[in-house]
């Protein structure tokens, strides 16, 4: 008895080994799934490749929990075990988890630095920019946006300009001329074609290009039945078309997209006879030669007509104890045309364990900007009244003048270039690499000018000679070639009780019109830990080039320069992910801590949401910050988030000096060094949020809150050290409502008919006055007023979707 019950406790503490793979049914391996040994604190979490490992010391019978978020959990039966290691395939089935009548999807963290965001939520994010990726996309860790009216957004300290968007691993671009948020129309990604999103705000891999910020990887759907779907609101409509051959040899995709923001523009301070006009069409078609090869083709267009008449402004600005009014009278008009088409075709091969893709691609722009407006304008002190400005009429006038703004500017640009990507599988090595060249054509004519008129004199003020205020004149043409290649290798092994995944490769460039080498070494490692942690570290680094494309290269003034070097940023990211159930819910906390060194900068200024650089590498800088991230089911079956973002970013301009007079006399030379760099928001908060009715699930609710501290801006024409001021901070809340009218599953006697959904959204719910720029006003002093432009106010929209 005693030998029995020795041998019974050495067998209690034995040791086995559970090992192996999850998937989905397609057998693709699954990331960041949980597996864990029932009622214990035992488990892992797989890897990229959907393995894992961990110990154990219960006793048989196993029963082995393995749960993801957007996929239906399950548990595993072990009665006993032959060995020390037990080796497990596990396929799990994507989650479709049904409320009453809503059906929702999760999804999944992508690899390395990337973040997954569903697609689905693109029709249910109030934006009163539209229905595109990049609302979603401002929500995410290290992003900031401060304008509704663009789909424009900043990363870690970036501008506008150093953002990767590739669609299909094609990299795709947008306008070059667009000045403002109301000219900008249609982003180029169609999110009814969207399969998946991913995002990275920086340390990402040598297989992404040659940007200093951020790369957004999206992928459209491949069609596998058919499938047709509209949409109509206040802004716009859109529809698409979907099918599949009866012998699944080919597929079709098609988009289109109408959006006119005229409705928002109305909320303005500038009155008038707003016409904007967008129009995308979009096609992807695939065909399947063989097992072995396929053909994919993706064409687009898109036009976007901004024609503006303006009659009036009155803004009204101040403190509560010196409220000031600004009264403007216009004549005149603007007729903005951007034109731009885009074709792509993609020959794949698989082979075995290798993959080879041939893709041909073209961009062509045409761009036409064209205004002549005369502005008179007053500035009046209002009578406060309790702190507040009177409703009666101005008591003082203390500036009156005119301006007069014209423009002819027209650009047309073509890019074309042919890649060659294989990928080959080694055991647990992945490499692949990539061959590319690049041939681009630019032909600019600039020519546009303001002239004001303040109390009777031309500014600025000579007393000899009439100059205008600000002028850019040149022409522009060239005609260059770029090659581009990287290598790299992903590689996945077990460390310890954990699984590590390396991801290292180098990425090169020759430009012949600067006749600049580039080279780009980066890293990525991630780590999951055996055991019951369940957590993800990684760190990435690398060196990240952003050599100049055309609009770096003209100044403010018209003036182009051919020499212009690449601007350099070494990245350092550490982070990591921790996976934790709440109220028997999923989530996770992400955290990322960052630096980047900046060098060889351009340094520019932003008005609205054109940037006017300097066309010299004349800066050099930094970015630091850390960024948190929680997501995850607050609400049972349905996915919200919230990130907070805290950065610095300064520039040391090169050169940059000021001369100070002392009560002597002498000027002393003052070097401002490190001053805030243009996109220096400090603080940025973003919050979407999904509920719905207990009782009534087919009734929901989603809000979008958006916070951003204040931006540096400093008077127009002047030196960057001067911009000591702050804009007021960004402020947004967009809500909307959904119904889900009708149901397939219902038995609705149109048994073609999907699914029928009405939408209503409320856009800046608290009706706050957003400063998107400045208008620099003289009175007759000689003293500059900052009048705000502000942005949208409240606006209800409504909307209708339907799918087939």
């Amino acid at each position: 008895m005693l030998l029995m019950l020795s041998w019974s406790s050495v067998q209690a503490q034995v040791r086995h080994q559970v090992h192996g793979v999850v998937k989905n049914r397609l057998g693709e391996p699954l990331e960041y799934v949980t597996v864990m040994v029932k009622e214990s604190q035992q488990g892992s979490t797989t890897t990229g490749t959907g393995a894992f490992s961990f110990y154990t010391t219960r006793s048989f019978p196993l029963v082995i929990v393995v749960s993801a978020i957007g996929y239906e959990g399950k548990e595993v039966l072990i009665q006993s075990a032959d060995g020390l290691a037990l080796l497990l395939d596990i396929r799990l089935d994507e989650k479709t988890e049904q409320i009453g009548d809503v059906n929702v999807t999760a999804t999944q963290r992508g690899n390395g630095t990337f973040t997954r965001i569903d697609p689905n939520l693109t029709t249910l994010l109030p934006d009163a920019a539209g229905k595109s990726v990049e609302g979603l996309v401002k929500s995410q860790i290290g992003v900031a946006s401060n304008n509704e009216l663009s789909s424009q957004y900043r990363v870690r300290g970036g501008n506008y300009d150093e953002n990767l968007v590739y669609v299909n691993g094609i990299e795709v671009y947008r306008p070059f001329l667009v000045r403002s948020g109301q000219q900008e129309g249609l982003s180029f990604a169609n999110p009814d074609m969207v399969s998946s999103i991913q995002f990275s705000p920086g340390g990402f891999d040598v297989s992404y290009g040659d940007k200093l910020s951020s790369a957004l990887d999206i992928r459209y759907k491949q069609p596998t039945s058919f499938a047709a779907g509209a949409q109509a609101s206040l802004l716009g409509a859109s529809a698409y078309l979907e099918g599949m051959s009866k012998n699944g040899r080919w597929s079709h995709l098609s988009g289109v997209r109408y959006k006119t923001n005229r409705y928002l523009l109305g909320s303005l301070d500038t009155k008038g006879d707003y016409s904007p006009t967008f129009v995308d069409v979009q096609s992807l078609l695939h065909f399947k030669i063989s097992d072995q090869w396929s053909v994919d083709g993706l064409v687009n267009y898109s036009q976007n007509s901004y024609e503006f008449i303006p009659t009036d402004r009155e803004t009204s600005f101040g403190t509560m104890s010196e409220v000031k009014r600004l009264t403007i009278y216009f004549e005149g008009q603007e007729k903005d045309l951007f034109q731009t088409g885009f074709g792509a075709l993609a020959v794949n091969h698989h082979r075995d364990n290798s993959q080879y893709k041939l893709t041909l691609s073209a961009f062509r722009t045409f761009e036409e900007e064209a205004f002549d407006i005369l502005g008179q304008y007053r500035l009046h002190d209002l009578d406060p009244v309790n702190g507040e400005a009177s409703s009666d009429e101005p008591m003082t006038g203390i500036g009156i003048g005119s301006y007069l703004l014209h423009a002819r500017n027209d650009l047309s640009g073509q890019v074309a270039n042919a890649a060659l990507r294989g990928t080959h599988q080694y055991g647990r090595h992945v490499l692949s690499w990539e061959a590319k060249v690049q041939s681009e054509r630019f032909r600019d004519n600039v020519n546009e000018w303001e002239l004001r008129d303040s109390a009777g004199y031309s500014l600025p003020y000579s007393g000899k000679v009439v100059s205008v205020f600000d002028g850019t004149h040149g022409q522009y043409q060239t005609q260059s070639a770029r090659m581009t290649a990287f290598a790299m290798d992903n590689w996945s092994f077990p460390l310890g009780r954990g699984q590590m995944s390396v991801k290292y490769g180098v990425r090169g460039q020759y430009w012949d019109l600067n006749r600049e080498w580039l080279c780009s070494p980066r890293f990525n490692v991630q780590y999951v830990p055996g055991g019951a942690t369940r957590m993800l570290f990684r760190l990435a680094t690398g060196i990240y080039y952003q050599p100049p494309f055309y609009k770096e290269m003209r100044n403010s003034d018209g003036k182009f320069n051919d020499e212009l070097r690449a601007q350099k940023s070494v990245h350092y990211v550490a982070g990591g992910d921790w996976f934790f159930n709440a109220w028997g819910r999923p989530f996770k906390l992400t955290t990322e801590l960052y630096y980047k060194h900046l060098s060889n900068l351009v340094s520019y200024q932003v008005d609205n949401v054109r940037i006017r650089y300097s066309a010299q590498n004349d800066a050099d800088g930094y970015a630091t910050g850390i960024d948190f991230k929680l997501n995850g089911e607050f609400v049972k079956g349905i996915e919200s988030w919230a990130s907070l973002s805290i950065m610095q970013t300064e520039e040391n301009i090169r050169d940059d000096v000021r001369l100070v007079r002392q009560d002597d006399g002498a000027q002393t030379a003052v070097y401002p060094g490190y001053i805030p760099r243009p996109s220096d928001q400090r603080v940025n908060f973003a919050l979407f949020f999904q509920d719905y009715l207990p009782n009534n699930p087919s009734f929901k609710v989603h809000l979008n809150l958006l916070f951003g501290t204040g931006l540096p801006f400093g008077p127009p024409r002047s030196q960057r050290y001067l911009a000591t001021f702050r804009t007021p901070p960004y402020r947004r809340a967009d809500i909307g409502f959904s119904k889900e009218l009708i149901r397939q599953r219902e038995g609705v006697n149109a048994h073609w008919l999907k699914k029928m959904w009405i939408g209503v959204e409320v856009f800046n719910l608290f009706d706050i006055n957003n400063t998107i720029s400045y208008y620099w006003v003289t009175d007759v002093s000689n003293r500059q007023y900052a009048v705000p432009n502000y942005l949208t106010s409240r606006r209800l929209n409504v909307q209708l979707t339907v799918a087939f």
